[in-house]
């Protein structure tokens, strides 16, 4: 096989996602520490793919006492939208229902 081979099943493989579009994903946050990701019911692990978030990406509760904006903590079994740049999984939030409101604590 020569080198047009691989590059003619590259561009087949790509056909089916879209090549060079970048995919949206519902993950689950299924480890805190490390922060792990799993993908396809568990198919894709991040890590071990990169994984990267974007600031902020879990959410904030309001501080009862001073009205102030918190960043909230990852919780295991959080839903996430997620996507593909290149190899790395960037987490771009945490996913809320429709009615669900900011937790005032």
């Amino acid at each position: 096989m020569g080198a047009w081979d691989y590059e003619l099943a590259r561009e087949l493989r790509g056909l089916g996602r879209g090549a060079g579009r970048t995919e949206i994903l519902e993950g689950t946050v299924v480890s805190v520490n490390p922060l792990t990701v799993s993908l396809f019911g568990g198919e894709v692990m991040a890590p071990p793919a990169p994984l990267q978030t974007l600031f902020c990406a879990q959410g904030f509760y309001r501080d009862a006492d001073s009205g102030h904006l918190e960043l909230e903590a990852w919780k295991s079994g959080d839903r996430v939208c997620c996507c593909w740049m290149g190899k790395t999984v960037v987490v771009l939030g945490r996913l809320s229902e429709p009615d669900e409101a900011l937790d005032v604590r």
